[in-house]
């Protein structure tokens, strides 16, 4: 079986995009550790870089469905968001997933 080169991008940009939100999302749960020992101060940022990893997550596999462009846009968005927060490599890795989403349909075989 041989794969068109669009939907190689595709699924470079959907693992590139879990990854990189699930590495997000595992300060969730230190997150829910810190409420489960009774600490009663959340902290903000950790709550939205979870929302990012989640939402990135969603992007991807929209990016994976066909519509490149949406959601290799949200993905560039939320890339360059945690990047400015201070997870580089996990936004780098978004950030990634996103550029491949937007390139994806250009590519032909």
């Amino acid at each position: 079986m041989k794969m068109k080169g669009e939907n190689a991008f595709a699924l470079i940009a959907l693992i590139l995009g879990i990854v990189g939100g699930v590495l997000l999302c595992k300060s969730a749960i230190d997150l829910a550790v810190r409420l489960l020992e009774g600490s009663r101060h959340t902290n903000i940022e950790s709550l939205m870089l979870v929302g990012i990893g989640i939402i990135a997550i969603i992007a991807s596999a929209i990016i994976w469905t066909g519509r490149y462009l949406a959601g290799g846009v949200i993905n560039i968005v939320l890339g360059i968001i945690a990047v400015l927060y201070g997870k580089d490599a996990e936004g780098l890795m978004i950030l990634i997933s996103g550029i491949l989403g937007v390139v994806a349909p250009k590519i032909k075989d």
